[in-house]
């Protein structure tokens, strides 16, 4: 099947799979990442229509994800243990109890006092639950969208990873951990203020990126 399709056009798109290989890489063997990334290629060069406006790289990034997809749902290796949910639900409740209590944002550090846990070991746990989690999320999230919004996510995607890795980490903390300013301060080790303002100048960048 290789000989037959255009070398030089999946090399071109092979940027898509290092993509992947870099958010997931840390958690799966990067090979198998990529040979799962090449076969979403190839699906997608069989399926495309050279005569199309859209450009392959765009057309097969929804075909890599899923390949990628299933591979990681195959070969799983980050499991959720009971233990694991157990505290991740008491972070959530804890959070809540004290956001009400003190009637304002509450940080992480105080979470974890009240939790008697440490800092790094419920991060650690929190991440772990949500990479788990989006994984599955992406397969609905992408499988439903138009060609357009899957542009617009791919855009998105790159202006985040093109963020430096302190304003990464605002984001990360913030939108993909569902955290308040006030935690997201506290684990980054900064105001909530300054939390706040580089918050809404990294969105106003991406926004004007992307709309430019």
């Amino acid at each position: 099947m290789i000989n037959l399709i255009d070398n030089n056009l999946i090399k071109e798109s092979e940027w898509i799979i290092y993509k992947f290989i870099s958010k997931y890489g840390n958690y799966y063997n990067k090979d198998d990442l990529y040979q799962a990334g090449i076969v979403g290629l190839i699906k997608a060069y069989n399926n495309y229509d050279k005569n199309s406006e859209i450009k392959f790289s765009t057309y097969a990034y929804n075909y890599v994800l899923g390949e990628i997809i299933n591979y990681i749902k195959s070969e799983r290796n980050i499991k959720i243990s009971d233990e694991y949910m157990s505290i991740y639900k008491k972070y959530l409740n804890v959070k809540k109890l004290l956001t009400d209590k003190y009637s304002r944002e509450v940080t992480f550090k105080e979470i974890c006092t009240f939790m008697e846990i440490n800092e790094s070991e419920l991060l650690s746990i929190i991440e772990s639950i949500s990479f788990t989690k989006s994984i599955d999320e992406q397969v609905y999230e992408y499988g439903n969208d138009s060609r357009e919004e899957i542009d617009d996510k791919i855009l998105i995607s790159d202006e985040i990873n093109s963020l430096s890795p302190f304003d990464k980490s605002i984001i990360y903390y913030r939108y993909y951990n569902d955290m308040s300013q006030s935690e997201t301060a506290s684990i980054l080790g900064i105001s909530q203020a300054k939390v706040s303002r580089k918050e809404k100048m990294i969105l106003s960048r991406i926004k004007k990126n992307i709309c430019a």
